[in-house]
């Protein structure tokens, strides 16, 4: 197990920036607004051969509101959690209260555990005087760094690297687990979703939409199988989006697509599927990921026996070449089908890296072929001689015919819905590729 490291402050002290000089990347959103990180964001790092676990925390705020309170219940479940602790603090504004606070709270709670001081943003030898004043607080020695540029940090790991336990080299294993990612508009019940299956307030959860600013991954198992869930900022149509917070937690969202293997899409089940519901569907149907269309609050609907059945049959209707994605109802809040969107998103990963030997395909093929007269605009015979499966981590087929121009639209769709139909590949985009032989 690689051990944890939370980043701690009071919000705009700069812990995302120093999240982000830690791991080298742009991974958390840094922003000169107060509280932009609210949940806790969690990667893996690695300095000197060793790695570990870094975690962003959404700032330790004294305001009473409920995003402040929440953030903070977060903040105390990163110190409870972590390995280590780096306690950082403004050189430019001083020491606030909430520093004071926050100090007094860590050595209360924190006195078995490894903590390191750090002021920020000592960036001039003035500021360098000015930091000496945080020495006189007799916390800890501090760290005088700058995330911004770095100077400071790279001394400051080495003594936390000392102070963790000795840790095993990756071996290069590749990491079975399945990602999935949990995508939709805001306020749609994603990270209720994500805290009901993990059991715990993982991710803050209000009624506020775009709680979720960050995409934030999360590990679980279920019958032998791991998995990762990564919960995304509510998308947003872009017009919307007015602020660079909004613009980039979105733009997060989409790169969690592009990492998942499966993309489940949450809807609210009172609205329905909107035009922003498709354009998820359909981000994820481009990168060619698997899709499990997940239909949340279905518990607050008033329904019989039929409504379900109506329900699905008009959302199909909306979806087009889209109705081979799967279809669940779900409630966040009582737990409702949960464990089972899990399982039926195992399958769609499973069905989207199948792979099948080229001489079943071609007796599928000849099946295929005798149930249809297929035409062409120019009145020449297509001839189709075999197929086969190209190596793909989502199902590619080349078809090896006479003249791939004569090859129409709805003879795809024919051979694409035969092709789901026998091998089974509910929930995952099938591309058709016809070569001249």
């Amino acid at each position: 197990m690689k051990p944890l490291i939370a980043l701690v402050g009071r919000p705009n002290v700069g812990k995302s920036t120093l999240f982000n000089r830690i791991l080298r990347q742009k991974s958390a959103i840094v922003d000169s607004t107060p509280g932009v990180t609210r949940d806790r964001h969690i990667s893996e790092g690695e300095w000197q051969g060793k790695e570990f676990l870094l975690m962003d925390t959404g700032g330790y705020n004294a305001d009473a509101d409920i995003i402040s309170m929440a953030m903070l219940e977060q903040t105390m479940m990163a110190i409870r959690e972590a390995d280590i602790v780096i306690f950082l603090t403004d050189a430019r504004a001083g020491l606030s209260y909430e520093d004071l606070e926050l100090a007094r709270l860590l050595q209360r709670t924190f006195n078995h555990k490894h903590l390191f001081f750090a002021v920020n943003k000592v960036e001039t030898p003035q500021l360098t005087l000015d930091a000496e004043s945080f020495i006189s607080t007799g916390f800890t020695k501090p760290y005088f760094i700058s995330a911004k540029d770095g100077s400071g940090v790279a001394d400051m790991l080495d003594d936390i690297l000392e102070a963790l336990p000795s840790l095993e080299k990756n071996t290069g294993e590749e990491d079975s687990a399945i990602k999935l990612a949990v995508v939709g508009r805001p306020n749609v019940g994603k990270s209720s979703f994500v805290n009901a299956l993990l059991g715990s307030n993982r991710l803050i959860v209000s009624n506020i939409p775009g709680t979720t600013r960050d995409a934030i991954d999360s590990r679980f198992g279920r019958k032998q199988q791991d998995f990762v869930l990564i919960d995304t900022a509510g998308l947003r149509k872009r017009t919307k989006i007015d602020a660079g917070i909004e613009y980039y937690s979105s733009l997060r969202t989409e790169k969690a697509i592009e990492r998942c293997e499966v993309a489940l899409v949450m809807l609210d089940a009172a609205p329905g599927i909107e035009k922003q519901d498709m354009k998820i569907i359909n981000m994820a149907v481009e990168r060619k990921k698997g899709a499990l269309l997940l239909i949340n609050k279905w518990d607050l609907i008033e329904k019989d026996s039929k409504t379900s059945k109506i329900y699905e049959e008009n959302l199909r209707l909306n979806m087009g070449n889209l109705s081979y994605v799967p279809v669940l109802f779900i409630s966040a809040l009582t737990k409702k089908n949960l464990y089972r969107a899990i399982d039926t998103a195992k399958e769609i990963s499973q069905n989207r890296s199948r792979k099948i030997a080229t001489s079943v395909l071609n007796k599928f093929l000849e099946e295929a072929l005798s149930q249809t007269h297929v035409s062409t605009k120019t009145g020449k015979e297509l001839k189709i001689k075999y197929m086969t499966q190209i190596n793909a981590p989502w199902p590619v087929f080349s078809f090896f015919c006479n003249d791939p121009l004569l090859v129409q639209n709805n003879f795809r769709k024919f051979l694409e819905n035969k092709l789901r139909e026998h091998f089974s590949l509910e929930g995952v985009p099938i591309s058709m590729r016809f070569m001249q032989k």
